[in-house]
């Protein structure tokens, strides 16, 4: 004898919303991108905070896969890239709560916006990187340098 089973409304909307979240097709994070704990806070909502594999190797990168890059003409605590450089270069802006942990800091632009550093660098990522983890910027004028 074959028994029917069906189901329940609530079990089918929690099925539904299992297989959406298992199809990873909302999934911001590339699959080759992984977050380490020396960069991650426990708060997700900070940035950048994660990592990702690139042709220059591992680097740093912001939840979404940009590559993270400092600015040789800043100075610690610092910022020094304003007007077109930031167009080209926009900073890495922090949430309005956001903290510093680790090596993570904040500095204050003069804008009044806070922008995330890393060992006392202002972060940026660059306008022409296009996919997650590219790192077109490395060594550019000899002055733009990647995260390791």
């Amino acid at each position: 004898m074959t028994v029917i089973r069906f189901a329940t409304l609530p079990g089918l909307a929690l099925a539904a919303v299992l297989a959406a979240c298992a199809s990873g097709s909302h999934d911001p994070t590339p699959p080759d991108q992984v977050s380490n704990a020396a960069y991650r806070p426990h708060n997700a909502d900070y940035l950048p905070n994660h990592r990702a594999s690139t042709s220059n190797g591992m680097v740093m990168t912001t939840p979404v896969g940009a590559t993270v890059y400092t600015y040789d003409k800043d100075q610690l605590g610092k910022s020094n890239c304003y007007g077109d450089c930031a167009r080209n270069w926009p900073p890495v802006i922090a949430a309005a709560a956001a903290q510093p942990y680790g090596r993570m800091s904040l500095v204050v632009r003069d804008d009044g916006q806070r922008q995330w550093a890393f060992d006392g660098k202002p972060l940026y990522t660059f306008g022409e990187d296009r996919t997650f983890g590219e790192a077109k910027g490395d060594n550019a004028g000899s002055v733009w340098h990647v995260v390791r």
